[in-house]
């Protein structure tokens, strides 16, 4: 059943940031043709439920607003399950015979809940923040997100995030820079994020240092740089240094995993964690207010506690945030086919309460685990002040992970 004008709808969801973006946009657009926002899973004629699962957690939570739509939605009501899921666990989305599937990576078929849109879904605006308040951890309005891209560049045997959101897919400078320049005066922060934010531009002929100079130069607002891989700060690094040096970048987040070589190829990721180790000290010398974040791994197939150590090392002399995440298993990803050891989940636990413990020494670092424990995240915005209060960074703005 396609949705005509003046029916109902209903979102929920826990997907990551850009994809809560989209879900805003495509909430608009429902809305500009008619449709109407409801609150009440009962009264809506299309539920759409926004799919995460890039934890065992995050699927848990998935599942059950899955099973709560069903449990209450009407006889006719239509169910569209969007997201990440679709793609991760295919198999247990059909098992709920939804109406309607929709993949992360082909995100734009969400034009197709409207017949004969007389706004088609490329004329509504991207969406710079959330659906509602309780989308995010702290609300701030004068923080606002721009999402450069979509998909991933790398192909990480064990990683559950390309097999939900697809290949690289990148937003066009024109695009960009009309959201930039049409943001109101109560805006203090941009969060340039995306999927794999630094592959940017590959796929259309520009790069990321070239859009961040170039918004750099045309705006005064601090910026975030969010979820950058290691291997495009080693391959941008000169172009990339002088300006990560402008004291309107705020907060850059590059996620290392492990400073080990052998495990980084054992994953799959270029090893230039450590190559970029003296230009990360060199950083944090020359912009001490620079907030620098990151991931680790622990527990990978193969890697052993003293390496894990080694990385936790690595990051307490260099970063101001770290999330902790215990390796997961996931059928459908190739590295289960690769014939690697896999360790015992209590033997994971037991080693990221060790790098957690380790930490424990130093205070200056914000420890957490991501979105593996969600209560580790719903209030992460009130310790990162505390966090720049403890180092002396003077920042107005809260941050965004």
């Amino acid at each position: 059943m396609k949705a005509p004008g003046k029916k109902k709808f209903f979102i929920e969801d826990n997907v990551c940031t850009p994809y809560k973006l989209i879900l805003n946009r495509a909430h608009n657009y429902l809305t500009m043709n008619g449709m109407f926002v409801t609150e009440n899973r009962k009264e809506a004629d299309t539920i759409i439920i926004g799919t995460c699962a890039a934890f065992q957690s995050l699927e848990n939570t998935t599942i059950s607003f899955i099973e709560k739509a069903q449990e209450e939605k009407k006889n006719d009501a239509e169910l569209v399950i969007f997201g990440c899921m679709n793609g991760i666990n295919p198999t247990k989305v059909k098992s709920y015979k939804p109406d309607r599937i929709i993949p992360a990576s082909a995100w734009e078929r969400l034009e197709l809940l409207i017949d004969n849109p007389k706004i088609p879904l490329a004329d509504i605006p991207e969406a710079t923040r959330f659906r509602s308040d309780k989308d995010y951890r702290l609300p701030d309005y004068g923080k606002q997100f721009v999402l450069l891209q979509t998909g991933c560049s790398s192909n990480c045997p064990f990683c559950p995030h390309k097999m939900g959101i697809g290949k690289l897919k990148s937003n066009t400078p024109a695009n960009i820079m009309k959201q930039i320049n049409s943001m109101g005066d109560e805006v203090h922060t941009l969060c340039l994020t995306g999927n794999d934010t630094g592959s940017y531009g590959v796929d259309i002929g520009t790069s990321f240092p070239e859009l961040l100079k170039k918004i750099l130069a045309t705006t005064n607002y601090h910026i975030h740089l969010s979820q950058i891989n290691p291997n495009w700060v080693y391959y941008y690094r000169d172009e990339l240094y002088p300006l990560l040096l402008d004291n309107k970048v705020r907060e850059f987040q590059t996620l290392i995993q492990s400073s080990s070589n052998r495990v980084l190829v054992a994953m799959e990721r270029d090893p230039v964690v450590e190559k970029i180790k003296p230009y990360l000290l060199k950083l944090k010398k020359e912009r001490p207010d620079l907030i620098l974040r990151t991931d680790l791994i622990i527990g990978y197939p193969t890697s052993t506690e003293e390496e894990e150590l080694e990385s936790a090392k690595y990051v307490a002399e260099i970063f101001h945030e770290v999330a902790v995440h215990g390796f997961e298993r996931f059928s459908h990803s190739r590295i289960e086919r690769l014939g690697l050891p896999f360790y015992e989940p209590s033997e994971i636990n037991h080693r990221v309460q060790k790098i957690i413990n380790y930490f424990a020494d130093y205070p200056q670092l914000l420890v957490h685990h991501g979105g593996q424990v969600i209560e580790s995240l719903e209030a992460i915005e009130k310790p990162k002040q505390y966090l720049r209060d403890k180092n002396n960074i003077s920042l107005k703005c809260g941050g965004s992970l």
